[in-house]
């Protein structure tokens, strides 16, 4: 068993992939409003993401924030179950 290392800022939610990258969760504000407007989940070993908004903008889906924040974690799992990506390098 390893250590487990600190999530990074602004992560709420992480899976392990089976090439032992990471598929992250963070909530963002591209608009800069006063709350965050979109979930994200990225994966760090083959960079695929999914963005989520659950704010009303204009020509955005606005599906709620818990819906989103469950669709982000219903495809980082999904992703993750099936990316054999190896996690990029640090060095």
């Amino acid at each position: 068993m390893t250590a487990q290392t600190p999530w990074p800022k602004g992560v709420i939610g992480r899976y392990l992939t089976v090439g032992r990258a990471n598929v992250d969760i963070t909530h963002d504000n591209p608009a800069l409003d006063a709350e965050p407007s979109l979930s994200t989940a990225q994966c760090t070993g083959c960079g695929r993401h999914m963005d989520h908004y659950w704010s009303t903008h204009a020509g955005r889906y606005d599906n709620g924030r818990t819906g989103a924040e469950r669709a982000a974690r219903e495809w980082a799992q999904t992703h993750a179950g099936h990316c054999r990506a190896l996690p990029k390098p640090t060095a």
